[in-house]
């Protein structure tokens, strides 16, 4: 099976890499909050990861289908 290849524009390249940036950022204060045992700032954040996560897998979708 073979991954579609598609270009992103050097918008969508730089919200990705501003979007990897951010979750990296996130994992680490994720890390940071469970080993203070702040359970609270954890959840946030792993609301805040999850949010990335999907914004950086809607902008890989719409450089698919803009190039379909």
């Amino acid at each position: 099976m073979t991954q579609r290849q598609y270009i992103l524009t050097p918008e969508e390249r730089a919200r990705i890499t501003e979007i990897q940036d951010l979750l990296l950022e996130r994992f680490v204060a994720h890390k940071e909050a469970i080993e203070n045992h702040d359970r609270s700032r954890a959840r946030e954040l792993e609301k805040e990861i999850e949010d990335l996560q999907r914004e950086k897998e809607d902008v890989r979708k719409w450089a698919a289908a803009g190039s379909a």
